[in-house]
């Protein structure tokens, strides 16, 4: 890290005071031809270490984008990706001739590396939200998955549609409040922490939902009143599968939730005045 030019006038200074033959620069004026000569120096080494530290960040990040093989690299992959484009053998690798974002439909990815091989979930966006991308946009990103993987290595392709979640609680809130104020606001909550584990300004998606934290989300409410939220039954499940009560965690089958149609929060959350 570069030093600040103070530093370095600061060193160079005792230095020149522990030196017997500079004892004769002792001019307290900023004036000084010595002084303006340490200030000079200081100021060129303080330049050349601020490019070195910007060099040092170049190279870091050539390093970091450049591992070959790995989860980061795939997903930064896989986010390339352009529907409608074929890819080109350029310097040795394969890659678009011409990068055009209006393209790359892969708006949410997670890896999921385990020996040797790889799961990729992968997921469109409408309006900042997942959304499962077609059979075509799916065949076209296992093609292009199959050009660019390192060789051996085996993955899977999917993309699915929105996990469902039914949630039944008891919420206790205050008398005093506007129940129907009330009500938009827990609703708002669940859904803001449901969102938050799929942020497409942050890359965050397949999050894992933790129950303890909907019921923190819920209990910060004005009129909620605190830890006064019971967890009757939440489940979960994809497409057609079963549903699965869980009692702490649930890890997403798609990497996304959406609310059961069937059991909207209105019917499936009870609020109790007290």
């Amino acid at each position: 890290m570069a030093r600040t030019t103070q530093q370095i006038e600061d060193q160079i200074t005792a230095v020149k005071d522990a030196t017997p033959d500079l004892t004769t620069l002792n001019s307290v004026s900023n004036s000084a031809i010595w002084r303006l000569w340490v200030f000079l120096t200081a100021q060129l080494f303080n330049y050349l270490e601020t490019l070195w530290d910007k060099f040092q960040a170049v190279i870091q990040a050539i390093i970091d984008n450049n591992q070959y093989g790995n989860d980061p690299w795939w997903q930064r992959k896989v986010l390339a990706f352009q529907y409608g484009d074929l890819l080109a053998f350029i310097n040795n690798i394969y890659q678009y001739p011409v990068i055009d974002a209006s393209k790359q439909i892969v708006k949410f990815c997670s890896i999921t590396s385990n020996g040797g091989k790889v799961q990729i979930k992968a997921a469109g966006a409408v309006s900042g939200q997942p959304v499962v991308l077609t059979s075509d946009q799916v065949a076209g990103l296992l093609s292009y998955c199959k050009n660019i993987r390192p060789s051996g290595v085996k993955f899977t392709v999917q993309s699915l549609v929105a996990d469902d979640l039914k949630m039944y609680l008891n919420v206790y809130y205050d008398a005093a409040g506007d129940i129907n104020v009330i009500k938009a606001a827990v609703k708002a909550a669940i859904q803001n922490y449901l969102s938050n584990l799929n942020n497409i300004n942050t890359g965050t998606f397949d999050g894992t939902l933790y129950i303890n934290k909907i019921i923190d989300a819920i209990q910060v409410v004005p009129g909620v009143i605190a830890n006064q939220v019971d967890v009757l039954q939440m489940a979960a499940k994809n497409g057609p599968d079963a549903y699965t009560v869980f009692t702490s965690s649930y890890q997403p089958k798609a990497g996304y939730f959406m609310i059961d149609s069937g059991y909207p929060l209105d019917t499936t959350i009870n609020y109790i005045a007290a």
